[in-house]
C-alpha cells in the first residue's frame, strides 16, 4: 500500500455555486426511472434531456467495470466509475459534470447545492463535497461528493441529496418558535421535557421525501441513559405549518458547523501569549495501580497561573455546565504546577494519545486542519439538580472548538478505545458534513467510531485485547466486536439480536438499532484483522472508506466504500473478495 502524507486541498469556506439546471418536467419528474432506458427512451429523443446518462451508458463508459447503488426510489446513491469525459479540476468543474447525470440523481429544475471544502487524500484522490439547499436555508443530512482520480478524471460519486426538491416558495408564513414548543409540548403531554429555546432555529428538513421548511426546536432527553447514551438532547423539527414532523436524539443544542474559520480563529486566541511547559507526577488508576505519566501545560507569563492545557495541539480543558451556559472558560488552573485532579489528568493524557494518533496519519485534529479541541469535565445535566452523566461523549462543534464531554463518574477516561470513538464521531461528522443519527446510518456511525478506536487502541500498544472488546480497561467492557451475540448484538441482517429498519425512528426501538446493529460491521472489521489485515493497513483502508459516506449512507454503501477504498490502496484482489465475502455472510 502507499505510505503518503495526507494533504488537504483547502476552497473557500461556504462558497456559494447554485445550480438551476434546465430540463423537461416529463424527464425529471419519474422516479425509479434512471437505472434502465426503455425501449421508447431509446428511440425518443424528445423524451430525453441533451446529455443525459443513463445506467447503461455509464457501464459502457467504464466498460462494464462500475459499481453503482441506487434508493428505493430508483435514483443513485453510490457510484464506483467514471461518468464525465472532461477533466474535473475546481468546484465549479463539479457542478457541470452533473449535468448529465441530473435524472439519475433527481435533480429537478432549480436545485441548488453549493461546495463546502475538497479535500485531497493521500493517493491523490480528490473529494469535492456539496450541500444541498431548499431556499434561503440547507438541508440537513443533504450531501453529495465527487470523488476525482489522481490524473483529474470522476472516479465516482456518492449522494444523499432529496431527490425532486422543487423550488421553495418565496414567501412562507411560519409559526414562531415559541409555538412550535407548544406544538411539542402537545405531542408528548407525559414526558418530562424541559427546553432550550435560547438555541430554537430554523431549518430545511426533508421527511418521507418531501422538503419541509421547519423549526429545530431543543429539549433534554428525559431517558438518555437508557437510550440516548452519549446524546443528551432532543431536536424536534415542527413544519412552518405547525405539523410536528420528527425528534432525533442529538449531542448539542447548538447547530453543527464545521469548517467555521472565522469561529477557529478566536477560539485559538485563548493560548495567545502563553508558554509551553510540562508536568508529570504519578496517577492512580481505578483497580489501585500508579503510573506516571507527562502532560502539556501552558503558563500565562504575566499573572504565573499554569493552566492544564496544550499550547502545541490546542486543547484546553473546562467546566462544562459553565461553557454550555455562558461559554465561559473555567480550566483548571495551578500557582506551582501542581494539585492537578487525576482522574482528569489521565482523560487528558489519552485524548493527547488519541489525537497523535491520528496525526501520525497525517490527520491533524478532527477536520484535518487543526481545530482546537475543548474537554468540558465534570460532563453533567444541564438542568436541576444538574445530575453527572455517567458516560463520555463528542459534544458537537461550537464556537469553532470540537467539545468532548468527560465525567468523574466512570472510569472512560482510562479507555484509549473510548475516548477515540468519540474523537472518531468528531471525524465523521466533519467527513460526511450531517448526522442523521437513526437506522443504518447511525449504526455505521457508530460501528466506524468502535472500529477506529479499537484500532487507535491496540496501535498504540494500550491492551493486549485480541477480541476487540470496548471499554475493557474499566473491567466492565460495552461491546465485543468479535463475538457480538454475547452482548445481544447480531453478526448478520435478519438474524438473532438484529433490529429492523424503522419507518418511524423512536428511542424505544434505539432509534431503527443504531446501538443493536452496529456489529453487523465491527464484525466484518474483526474478521478482516483476525484473517492477517495489520492494524496499519486495518487504519488506511477503514479510514479511507469514511471519505465515501454521506449521513445516509447504510451497510450497502460501506460494504462497497470498502471495496472501493481497497482499490485505491492497491490491496491485493484476495482481501478485496474477502471484503465482499464477509459482508455478504453479514447480510449486506
Amino acid at each position: 500500500m502507499k505510505r503518503l502524507a495526507k494533504k488537504l486541498l483547502p476552497l473557500p469556506a461556504f462558497l456559494l455555486i447554485l445550480c438551476l439546471l434546465a430540463g423537461t418536467a416529463s424527464a425529471l419528474d419519474r422516479p425509479g426511472l434512471f437505472n434502465r432506458k426503455s425501449e421508447q427512451e431509446t428511440t425518443s429523443a424528445e423524451d430525453r434531456i441533451p446529455g443525459q446518462l443513463y445506467a447503461d451508458d455509464i457501464e459502457e463508459m467504464n466498460n462494464g467495470n462500475v459499481t453503482m447503488l441506487f434508493s428505493e426510489d430508483g435514483y443513485l446513491t453510490f457510484l464506483q466509475g467514471k461518468y464525465y469525459e472532461e477533466k474535473v479540476e475546481n468546484e465549479e468543474d463539479g457542478i457541470l459534470s452533473l449535468y448529465g447525470i441530473q435524472a439519475l440523481l433527481g435533480l429537478s429544475k432549480g436545485s441548488e447545492f453549493f461546495c463546502v471544502y475538497g479535500e485531497k487524500d493521500p493517493y491523490g484522490y480528490t473529494y469535492y463535497t456539496y450541500q444541498q439547499r431548499y431556499g434561503d436555508l440547507t438541508l440537513q443530512n443533504a450531501v453529495l461528493k465527487i470523488i476525482v482520480d489522481p490524473e483529474g478524471y470522476t472516479a465516482g460519486l456518492v449522494c444523499s441529496f432529496t431527490p425532486n426538491v422543487g423550488i421553495a416558495p418565496e414567501d412562507e408564513t411560519s409559526i414562531t418558535a415559541e409555538e412550535a414548543i407548544q406544538i411539542v409540548k402537545e405531542t408528548f403531554p407525559n414526558d418530562d421535557l424541559h427546553f432550550y429555546p435560547e438555541a430554537s432555529r430554523q431549518t430545511s428538513v426533508t421527511v418521507d421525501d418531501i422538503a419541509y421548511h421547519a423549526w429545530a426546536v431543543f429539549s433534554n432527553f428525559p431517558n438518555a441513559d437508557e437510550f440516548g447514551g452519549e446524546r443528551r438532547y432532543l431536536e424536534h423539527l415542527v413544519a412552518y405549518n405547525g405539523i410536528y414532523l420528527s425528534y432525533m436524539a442529538v449531542p448539542t443544542t447548538m447547530e453543527l458547523v464545521p469548517g467555521d474559520e472565522m469561529q477557529t480563529v478566536i477560539a485559538l486566541t485563548w493560548f495567545d501569549g502563553k508558554e509551553a511547559d510540562t508536568y508529570t507526577g504519578t496517577v492512580t488508576l481505578h483497580d489501585g495501580t500508579e503510573k506516571e505519566i507527562t502532560v502539556p501545560v501552558v503558563k500565562d507569563p504575566e499573572t504565573g497561573i499554569y493552566y492544564l492545557a496544550d499550547l502545541e495541539r490546542h486543547i484546553l480543558l473546562s467546566d462544562y455546565y459553565t461553557y454550555l451556559t455562558n461559554y465561559e472558560y473555567v480550566p483548571f488552573t495551578s500557582e506551582d504546577n501542581t494539585g492537578w485532579p487525576e482522574h482528569y489528568l489521565i482523560t487528558y493524557a489519552n485524548y493527547i494519545k488519541v489525537y497523535d494518533f491520528y496525526d501520525r496519519f497525517g490527520m491533524h485534529s478532527v477536520d484535518g486542519f487543526g481545530m482546537p479541541i475543548l474537554i468540558l469535565y465534570d460532563y453533567c445535566e444541564l438542568q436541576q439538580p444538574y445530575y453527572p452523566v455517567d458516560n463520555a461523549a463528542f459534544c458537537g462543534f461550537m464556537n469553532g472548538w470540537a467539545l468532548f464531554g468527560a465525567s468523574a463518574v466512570n472510569d472512560y477516561g482510562e479507555c484509549v478505545d473510548v475516548l477515540g470513538h468519540e474523537f472518531t464521531h468528531a471525524i465523521t461528522n466533519y467527513i460526511r458534513q450531517g448526522d442523521l443519527y437513526e437506522n443504518e446510518s447511525g449504526a455505521l456511525n457508530e460501528a466506524t467510531s468502535d472500529i477506529m478506536g479499537n484500532i487507535c487502541e491496540m496501535y498504540l500498544g494500550e491492551t493486549q485485547d485480541t477480541q476487540w472488546l470496548i471499554a475493557e480497561h474499566t473491567g466492565d467492557p460495552l461491546r465485543s466486536m468479535s463475538f457480538p451475540w454475547l452482548h445481544k448484538q447480531p453478526v448478520k441482517i435478519g438474524g438473532e439480536f438484529y433490529i429492523e429498519t424503522s419507518s418511524i425512528p423512536l428511542m424505544y426501538n434505539d432509534f431503527g438499532g443504531i446501538h443493536t446493529n452496529s456489529s453487523l460491521v465491527n464484525y466484518v472489521a474483526w474478521q478482516l484483522w483476525a484473517h492477517g489485515l495489520s492494524l496499519e493497513d486495518s487504519y488506511y483502508l477503514w479510514r479511507e472508506a469514511m471519505n465515501f459516506l454521506t449521513p445516509l449512507s447504510g451497510f450497502r454503501e460501506i460494504h462497497y466504500a470498502l471495496s472501493f477504498a481497497a482499490e485505491i490502496l492497491e490491496m491485493d484482489v484476495t482481501w478485496i473478495g474477502l471484503i465482499h465475502m464477509l459482508c455478504a455472510g453479514a447480510g449486506y
